[in-house]
């Protein structure tokens, strides 16, 4: 299993939020590009970067921040946030992001999202589902949307995306563990490349995780706040 800490990106700084909420915002550091690089020194393989501003407002705000870090790391970037258009990948992917997560877009048109994936190649584009409850939610999980997550899952896979990140929203930020009722329907599902968010409360629950053969997981607070330490990702990640 792939560990990617997280760098959540907020006027500029590296933050975290509880279940999306703005107003519940906790900030790491005032450079998010020092800490990419320090995550990187003590044994990150990768790393997942959003661009917090750019789901919120809709644009790349913060794209210039991103650039430095594909410039000063060696390990791949998947990054998300606000990407709604072909433009916006096709950048990320030239300035040399590896994988491109698209979220509001792919709920508000999965074609969108399975072209993207046959365009650029199905390991360059991620969809992320984010849902509260069985519902998928949108536009930095301010609204919701018709759509179920299993249903939208399924879509997806059968039409070419295979990597998708599943986020129970109610469990961001909070230290209280993942879903895992939801993800081990969502890894039965056939060809899925799954990336777990959310909740993840410490070692055990990386060791859980990978058990259950999952692609990939992302750790954000546990990590910020010594829940879990880098010796222990690096021994439990591939």
């Amino acid at each position: 299993m792939k560990i990617f800490p997280a760098i959540d990106i907020e006027d500029g700084h590296c933050v975290r939020l509880q279940q999306g909420k703005k107003e519940n915002l906790t900030v790491y550091g005032d450079d998010p590009v020092k800490m990419a690089l320090k995550w990187q020194e003590e044994g990150a393989k990768a790393l997942h970067v959003v661009d917090l501003d750019g789901a919120f407002k809709g644009d790349g705000v913060n794209k210039e921040i991103i650039r430095k870090m594909c410039e000063v790391l060696t390990i791949p970037l998947e990054v998300g946030g606000g990407i709604r258009n072909e433009k916006a990948i096709k950048d990320y992917l030239d300035m040399g992001v590896y994988r491109v997560i698209i979220g509001s877009k792919a709920a508000a048109s999965p074609y969108f999202a399975i072209q993207a994936a046959k365009t650029f190649g199905a390991d360059h584009i991620a969809v992320s589902i984010d849902a509260k409850g069985d519902e998928v939610a949108t536009h930095g999980w301010v609204d919701g949307s018709s759509r179920k997550v299993m249903t939208f899952a399924e879509t997806l896979l059968t039409h070419g995306v295979n990597t998708l990140i599943y986020t129970d929203i109610s469990r961001d930020g909070m230290l209280s563990g993942p879903n895992f009722d939801m993800m081990k329907k969502l890894q039965a599902l056939e060809g899925i490349h799954l990336i777990a968010s959310g909740g993840v409360s410490g070692a055990e629950d990386l060791r859980k995780l990978s058990a259950m053969g999952v692609y990939g997981a992302i750790t954000g607070k546990a990590l910020y706040e010594g829940k879990v330490t880098m010796e222990e990702i690096w021994e439990i990640q591939e």
